[in-house]
């Protein structure tokens, strides 16, 4: 449980960031309710797109299927970049509000939260044009996320997978946990040229995680509640490696689907509004698309060494250390 608990403690800090996305969204509330879930929406971007492809990432670290019985458990990170076209957009229409002032973007633009701490813009009233909220970068343009992954051979040339951190308690800072359950087959005895070269592997993937995380949000004057992140990543792949002693090489070509939450619940003040309104925001993003991947693992007796990279919109590296029994 301790090694849990630090695992998920890096993941938190590595995406400490959404803190202080936490309080922007807050300050949005001031804008009224519409203009809050349109700015917030556009703000978090980059941070909800790089959660979902981030956990379709490290779930293999070679083509090759486990035979009955063997298995392996591995600890790795992925590391998730957002590419510079996510770190700003143009505000569009806003019921009470107008874009003003700007610094570090191109005139007109205004930072997500993976824009740099020196970019800004602020909003002002429509009316009176009087300033009302600054939108800030927060620097987020990467997302960690460590993992427990373990893998068992089955009959019939199969291979199932399960990733697993249960829900750990962080007091005021909040909470984070995750599941996932993956499927690998062989398809090696159906390809004749790869059927007749033993160093060569080729399989087919599915996998589905599920992610969930509780961010304490207490603004006096303002309200109470949590910020509420959901995330289910699906990814299928097609594996094709090369084993020799010691190293092993691997590629992945697929396509993934990402939904990722992040909604604002308990009462707060919205706008100029004295009363309270009951959870005020409610964002969803989705992904889809396909990437590739290349990879190395150093295998030493039972132990393994495993890097990769990932090109897609939004690129990953991943890397690892694991125990492997044949």
């Amino acid at each position: 449980m301790k090694k849990i608990r630090l695992l998920l403690s890096i993941a938190l800090i590595a995406t400490s960031a959404q803190v202080f996305g936490q309080g922007q969204i807050v300050d949005f509330l001031k804008a009224g309710q519409a203009d809050a879930n349109a700015l917030s929406q556009a703000y978090l971007l980059p941070y909800g797109e790089m959660l979902g492809v981030n956990l379709n990432s490290g779930w293999y670290n070679a083509a090759k299927v486990h035979k009955v019985g063997g298995f392996d458990i591995t600890i790795s990170a992925s590391y998730t970049t957002a590419p510079n076209s996510k770190k700003k957009f143009k505000p569009g229409e806003l019921e009470t509000l107008t874009p003003g002032t700007s610094n570090g973007l191109p005139d007109g633009y205004a930072p997500t939260m993976a824009a740099g701490d020196n970019a800004y813009m602020t909003f002002n009233d429509k009316i009176t044009n009087t300033p009302v909220i600054t939108m800030e970068g927060a620097g987020a343009d990467v997302f960690v996320n460590p993992m427990i992954q373990a893998a068992i051979g089955l009959p019939f040339h199969t291979e199932i997978m399960g990733r697993f951190m249960p829900t750990v308690d962080y007091g005021d800072f909040g909470e984070a946990g995750l599941w996932g359950l993956g499927l690998k087959h062989s398809i090696k005895d159906y390809i004749p040229f790869i059927k007749r070269v033993p160093f060569l592997q080729a399989s087919v993937l599915a996998a589905y995680t599920d992610f969930g995380a509780k961010l304490s949000v207490n603004e006096a004057g303002i309200g109470n509640g949590n910020l509420e992140t959901s995330a289910g990543a699906f990814t299928s792949r097609l594996l094709v490696g090369v084993n020799i002693p010691v190293v092993s090489f691997y590629t992945g070509l697929g396509y993934g689907t990402t939904t990722s939450n992040f909604d604002l619940k308990g009462d707060f003040r919205v706008g100029d509004d004295t009363d309270t309104t009951p959870d005020p925001i409610a964002l969803e993003y989705n992904t889809n698309g396909f990437d590739f991947n290349a990879g190395m693992r150093i295998r030493l007796a039972i132990i393994s060494l495993h890097a990769d990279y990932t090109v897609g919109e939004y690129s990953v590296i991943t890397a690892g250390v694991g125990i492997n029994f044949r």
